[in-house]
């Protein structure tokens, strides 16, 4: 495939299963970009845009075609602003789909020209979440399994101290 994909969200912070995504979704676009949102409407991040910007950079510096941006905005403006026209999303849970459809349709109310992919998280991941994580690292626990390892002791310093 030659277009360029986008994977977006607040990633607080970037997990095991976003890896998986990313990399999944590396295969299937000439360049992949991960966008870090610096707006994340009523969700508040615990960690700063820049903290969970190098959190990602750090996690998927293996992936030779993926590059990390930040956006503010609209997502669908960032995608025409990089030349991305298909958004990639991944899904957990059924809940997850319904949430999803509904985005892919504001999305393409938007931009005519943005389709959604959606790739299915592999079982071994797909009961990690950001909140579990934030969890693991709040009480000591072992992230193992949870977080990419190059990027775990930059986690367990930011997630772990507050």
């Amino acid at each position: 495939m030659k277009d360029n994909g986008l994977l977006a969200g607040s990633f607080d912070p970037f997990t095991y299963g976003h890896y998986d995504i990313a990399a999944r979704a590396a295969k299937l676009f000439s360049h992949l970009y991960v966008a870090v949102a610096a707006d994340t409407g009523d969700k508040r991040c615990v960690a700063s845009l820049d903290e969970r910007m190098e959190i990602v950079k750090k996690s998927v510096a293996d992936i030779p075609n993926v590059y990390v941006y930040a956006f503010d905005g609209f997502l669908t403006d960032f995608a025409r602003d990089i030349g991305a026209s298909t958004i990639v999303r991944g899904l957990r849970t059924f809940k997850d789909f319904e949430y999803e459809k509904s985005l892919s349709q504001v999305y393409k109310s938007q931009w005519s020209d943005i389709e959604s992919v959606y790739l299915i998280s592999t079982p071994e991941y797909s009961l990690i979440s950001g909140t579990i994580v934030r969890d693991l690292a709040l009480s000591g626990g072992s992230l193992g399994g949870y977080v990419c390892p190059s990027a775990r002791n930059l986690i367990e310093k930011i997630y772990g101290r507050r």
